[in-house]
């Protein structure tokens, strides 16, 4: 009885791990734009590069959108072909794995609008959902995902507490590092 518990978690935990494959772009994607944004932050103590950092989220949302629409187009195909998306690990469709993570991006974006967020407690906030999201990914994809979320709440609580005016450089570049170790954690994983 044990062993087939054992066994349907790790087919559960594969399929997962193949419907998180389709996100490795977005992974990417984001990762080198919070790479960008942390390099965009420390030179901007040189010239006025704002506009730059606009244009590096705009790029990254247009990426996002149009790899979105792709994922959604693979998998009308792939509902066409007889195999449905939903019946591979209960998920439903690869696309609302991000729906946590808009929503909270959303939150956060509502907060900075509305003025609740100073300027210098922005980047800690966006790291500290960084962190949970991925210690909510690693319960389900595996251990290193959580030590990695772990790692980033950490770094993010020091910086907080003590390193406030550095936060948007060493978070932003950090954040954007996890991303891309979490994408080529998942294509290992895939393999």
């Amino acid at each position: 009885m044990q062993n087939a518990k054992q066994t349907d978690l790790v087919n559960r935990r594969k399929a997962w791990i193949g419907e998180a494959r389709a996100l490795l772009p977005l992974l990417s994607i984001w990762g080198i734009a919070w790479i960008f944004s942390a390099l965009i932050d420390f030179a901007i103590v040189w010239r006025n590069f704002d506009w730059l950092k606009q244009a590096v989220l705009i790029t990254a949302v247009a990426a996002s959108l149009i790899q979105i629409w792709n994922l959604r187009k693979e998998s009308r195909s792939e509902s066409g072909s007889g195999v449905q998306v939903s019946d591979r690990s209960g998920w439903g469709h690869p696309i609302f794995l991000l729906l946590p993570g808009a929503l909270l991006i959303a939150a956060v974006a509502l907060l900075e609008a509305i003025g609740a967020i100073g300027p210098l407690f922005t980047p800690v906030l966006r790291a500290f959902i960084l962190a949970i999201g991925f210690v909510q990914f690693g319960l389900l994809l595996g251990k290193p995902l959580v030590y990695l979320g772990l790692w980033l709440f950490t770094l993010s609580a020091i910086m907080g507490v003590w390193y406030l005016g550095y936060s948007a450089v060493v978070l932003e570049g950090m954040g954007g590092i996890s991303l891309l170790v979490s994408a080529y954690m998942l294509r290992v994983w895939g393999k």
